[in-house]
């Protein structure tokens, strides 16, 4: 049967892929399957996508009213929404009542994700083809053991896109396609803030030179560490660093958000993403250092593999090439950002498979096979024979039981996740209808959760809120409000003067309260300035008198 698959494969490359993209999908469509969502942010660009569809490009974001998005708004994910807008069209059934109408769309992004997260999966076997690593459907499918891999692109956020540019962006830089870089430096601008990466990605290829160099001096002196610096500044290195750069800049400047993709970028990129404000105020659980148990435990089937690899290359240092030593320097760029911030586990994952798959294909040429059989035969028909087999049993046993474990935990286990842990579809729906049909257009509602802003944008765009999406866009706007927001949902502002307290400092005269946070709810009923107006079993509204 398998020889069979194997000669169909030969005689049509094209199904290798077919069967690959179609796994994948099938397993993102498993585990997504749950009608809920992880992570809020999906309310958010899915919003994002049906008002590019219904209303064009969006310049400003006036529903943020205490950010810097207010004054200085820039859409980095704007490649990303315009490709789920293809999504959102697809045809709904005609019998759906307007709630359910209202929910539709977060079920066709999910769809999407499902589509993009196994693209992914098809790029990362597609570059294992041309980077010509033996067993590409092995190290393709461990990305399936990797429960925080799976997690990142099963969000209906812009993760896979940003993997499959820098694998075409690698291939470019290993063939020396200029053009092609350019173009997808252009891209990655307008598809996701993450974009200087792909910059230290050829950075890092032109230092694979100098370590290659030095790696195959016998003695390094002065003079001969001088001529492997050289190397750094080689003309190839130099074309692609300058198409590279050009490229940026094209995307910055050719931009709809022109010229405000620079001072946007300046705090998208080194603000949040490198000096990230968590010694200062509470950010997003993604931004933060893994709990290094945990991250070994999630990585343990890579991490092994990735050892193995690393003994094999410094064993055979003066052998690597340049390609080697580039998919090493990725390899530990992304550990030291991913122990820094672990969101990154996303881009780890691909490229430690990347590395360990070029370096086990130099294992397995090596080796010689036929030798081996000999000494097994010849261990197998020793005394010793049975305790050989037993040991062979043993640790195959452990392999199976830990490739199914690990299968295990990540597929199903997220689909439990999605299924038992989500947010609901429908959440804060009903307050915010209210909102909408008892407030006034452009009204501000004071929330006493950051990150319920994506579910009450999605549902109510009439209204305006006081922060979300990320809470360092409303320090940066104005750290004194910041402070004054954060002391009265941490209930430091005496209960009676808390309605007062939020009217004057945020212009408002609604409070809209998840009911996830109790105690601030109960804090609330002791100010007797405050009418409660709505209620159900998810949020409250008081209005202040």
């Amino acid at each position: 049967m398998i020889k069979k698959i194997n000669l169909r494969i030969k005689q049509w490359p094209w199904l290798s892929y077919f069967l690959v993209f179609s796994i994948s999908f099938i397993i993102f469509l498993y585990v997504l399957t749950p009608p809920g969502i992880i992570g809020p942010d999906s309310f958010y660009h899915t919003k994002m996508a049906l008002m590019m569809k219904q209303q064009g490009i969006i310049q400003d974001f006036p529903w943020l009213q205490f950010t810097t998005y207010k004054n200085l708004f820039v859409d980095h994910h704007f490649f990303y929404h315009l490709l789920l807008v293809p999504f959102i069209n697809i045809p709904s059934p005609s019998n759906l009542d307007p709630l359910a109408m209202e929910i539709e769309p977060l079920i066709k992004t999910k769809l999407a994700t499902a589509f993009f997260g196994a693209l992914c999966f098809l790029f990362i076997f597609w570059f294992l083809k041309k980077i010509k690593a033996k067993i590409p459907f092995f190290w393709t499918s461990i990305g399936f053991f990797i429960s925080w891999f799976l997690y990142r692109l099963s969000l209906t956020r812009a993760p896979a896109l940003s993997i499959i540019i820098l694998i075409m962006g690698i291939f470019a830089i290993l063939k020396k396609r200029y053009f092609l870089l350019f173009c997808l430096s252009f891209l990655y601008v307008w598809t996701y803030g993450a974009w200087p990466l792909i910059l230290i990605i050829v950075i890092l290829y032109s230092l694979a030179s100098l370590f290659e160099k030095i790696s195959k001096q016998a003695t390094m002196s002065f003079v001969s560490f001088k001529i492997a610096l050289k190397s750094l500044f080689k003309a190839p290195n130099i074309k692609l660093g300058f198409s590279c750069l050009t490229g940026l800049l094209a995307g910055m400047i050719i931009n709809p958000y022109f010229p405000k993709t620079f001072p946007f970028y300046w705090f998208q990129t080194f603000k949040i993403a490198v000096l990230n404000y968590s010694s200062k105020i509470p950010v997003g659980n993604e931004w933060y250092s893994p709990e290094i148990n945990n991250f070994m435990i999630s990585l343990f089937p890579l991490l092994i593999l990735w050892l193995i690899s690393m003994a094999w290359f410094i064993f055979t240092i003066k052998q690597q090439k340049k390609k080697h030593w580039f998919f090493l320097l990725l390899t530990m760029f992304f550990l030291a950002y991913t122990l820094k911030s672990r969101r990154n586990i996303e881009y780890l994952v691909p490229f430690m498979i990347f590395f360990n798959a070029v370096i086990f294909t130099q294992i397995i040429k090596k080796i010689s096979w036929q030798k081996i059989t000999n000494q097994l035969k010849s261990i197998f028909y020793s005394d010793q024979g049975i305790f050989y087999f037993l040991l062979i049993s043993i640790i195959s046993f452990v392999s199976i039981w830990l490739s199914i474990f690990y299968f295990n935990n990540s597929i199903n286990k997220l689909h439990d996740n999605y299924k038992n842990k989500s947010i609901p579809l429908n959440h804060l729906q009903a307050v915010s209808n209210w909102l909408i049909k008892n407030t006034l257009p452009k009204e501000v509602i004071f929330h006493n959760r950051w990150d319920d802003f994506p579910e009450l944008f999605y549902f109510n765009h009439q209204n305006y809120y006081i922060n979300g999406l990320d809470q360092t866009f409303m320090y940066e706007f104005n750290d004194k409000t910041y402070k004054q927001w954060e002391k009265i949902i941490g209930l430091k502002i005496a209960p009676n003067k808390t309605g007062q307290t939020i009217k004057q400092a945020f212009k408002t005269d609604y409070i809209l309260v998840n009911k996830k946070n109790k105690k601030f709810a109960d804090w609330l009923k002791k100010d007797n300035s405050l009418k409660k107006v709505f209620e159900d079993y998810q949020a409250m509204i008081y209005k202040i008198n």
